[in-house]
């Protein structure tokens, strides 16, 4: 088993692993989706990194001007959460200066993990609908203020 440990962006992009590169997987939507690189990520998984799903985050128009920070993200992430409305799916989260918080949930399906979008958030999700709380975070980086983005 890997050992994680949190990256700096520039490590985080070299420690992306290509070598499941080309194959592929259905996403939550029903398309395919092939695989362009994977990163350990805090839970001790590792999540994949689509070609499709890069071309869906670029609908996000805040979100799209970091998508080359995903590794870094799912690295070295501020807090990670289950998604309230499916708790398979855990919600990376980092903040960023300017009052920013960008959101990665990553999907599973079939035992096999995977980006399926990035947005910017203007709250951690659940928190706000008091449907998560503290003792349901799955990750959390030492100092990270979480309570303002409640």
């Amino acid at each position: 088993m890997e050992k994680w440990q949190p990256l700096n962006r520039e490590r985080a992009l070299a420690a992306r692993d290509f070598s499941r590169a080309g194959e592929t997987f259905i996403a939550y939507d029903g398309q395919l989706n092939e695989i362009l690189y994977s990163i350990l990520t805090p839970l001790v998984y590792k999540a994949h990194v689509s070609i499709q799903r890069l071309q869906h985050i670029e609908k996000h128009r805040v979100a799209a001007k970091y998508k080359n920070d995903i590794p870094y993200i799912l690295s070295n992430p501020d807090l990670i959460t289950p998604n309230y409305e499916d708790w398979d799916t855990h919600i990376f989260y980092k903040s960023f200066p300017g009052k920013l918080l960008l959101a990665i949930p990553v999907n599973v399906k079939n035992e096999f993990r995977y980006v399926a979008t990035m947005y910017k958030a203007d709250y951690i999700k659940g928190l706000k609908q008091n449907q998560l709380s503290e003792s349901d975070f799955l990750y959390l980086r030492g100092g990270f203020k979480w309570k303002k983005w409640k």
